[in-house]
């Protein structure tokens, strides 16, 4: 089965998920009883299993099928999530913190529209869970919005300061652009076959020296895949490729072209494209990024802290 049509399935799979897990529960005998409990929030059969299936298909769509073990392990992580899940929850009732009934029953509404077998549960125990577990991720993320997101401050001062604390590690190196021909060696060859292969790239030099279009030559000749794209091994810095073809790119010009250059992949010719000559990048240019790491860290340490305290606050139990 190929990657494209797995992944179509598992988004057949995770879309009809809920339907799924419903009929699953009427046909195997799946109960609304808890299977754990975060303070007065229980977590049921029909949620876990829901949550199960909801990881599944992600792991067979790129890994084929799983062992028992890894079923385990998903049960697991899928339980570890809704006990996460119901300390949010907890939370939410007792900073008073709610969601929309709109928005809740919109939500319902997409998921009844998209399952229609989901339609005979409803008023049932079962079709309630189902709901209720919408109802739950709507809220624990809402939740999360109040007591985490609302809360990170990461100013415009905070952003400098950090820029100029730590600004080497803005300091771009000289970075090179560069373009090649590979004529493939094999380890394994005779010094006949490494001969023709040496010839072979002595004429390729030439004809790039004699300046044929270095893209054209690169998707003909080429014995690298990077031919598709004219030769093009994009931007690099000293030190990321091996040692032959970084002594001769560090002594070469923009636009020059250099070989053939033996490495222990074959002969190589090479063309430098571009040189950007090492410099300290700007504020302006890595602003951004600082802001959004900035943002990250501090985003943890507040979920952290969070978490914590609601460990604390509400016991949990878990029912075999």
């Amino acid at each position: 089965m190929s990657l494209k049509m797995k992944s179509i399935i598992a988004a057949v799979i995770l879309i009809c998920g809920m339907a799924g897990v419903a009929i699953s529960a009427e046909e195997n005998g799946l109960s609304t009883q808890p299977v754990a409990k975060v303070g007065n929030i229980a977590i049921s059969q029909v949620e876990l299993e829901y949550k199960f299936q909801q990881a599944v298909p992600m792991v067979q769509s790129f890994h084929g099928g799983i062992g028992p073990e890894r079923v385990a392990e998903l049960r697991q992580e899928a339980l570890d999530g809704l006990i996460e899940r119901a300390y949010k929850v907890q939370y939410a009732i007792a900073e008073e913190v709610s969601v929309d009934g709109g928005a809740v029953e919109a939500e319902w509404q997409k998921l009844l529209e998209k399952n229609s077998n989901l339609s005979k549960f409803i008023g049932t125990p079962i079709g309630s869970k189902l709901r209720a577990n919408l109802y739950f991720d709507l809220l624990s993320a809402e939740a999360e919005k109040n007591a985490v997101e609302d809360k990170i401050t990461v100013s415009d001062e905070d952003v400098l300061k950090h820029y100029q604390q730590n600004k080497e590690k803005y300091f771009r190196p000289k970075l090179y652009t560069a373009s090649h021909i590979l004529i493939r060696v094999d380890p394994a060859s005779n010094a006949e076959e490494r001969e023709e292969r040496k010839a072979r790239a002595d004429e390729l030099m030439k004809r790039a020296q004699d300046e044929e279009d270095f893209y054209n030559l690169a998707y003909y000749e080429s014995d690298d895949r990077s031919k598709y794209v004219g030769g093009s091994l994009g931007s690099f810095h000293a030190g990321q490729t091996v040692a032959e073809f970084d002594e001769a790119i560090q002594n070469m010009k923009a636009g020059e072209v250099a070989g053939p250059i033996r490495t222990m992949y074959g002969y190589h010719i090479i063309k430098l494209d571009k040189v950007d000559e090492a410099r300290q990048l700007d504020f302006e240019e890595v602003s951004a990024a600082i802001r959004t790491a900035l943002k990250k860290n501090e985003r943890e340490e507040l979920y952290e802290a969070w978490m914590a305290k609601l460990k604390e606050k509400y016991p949990v139990e878990r029912y075999n």
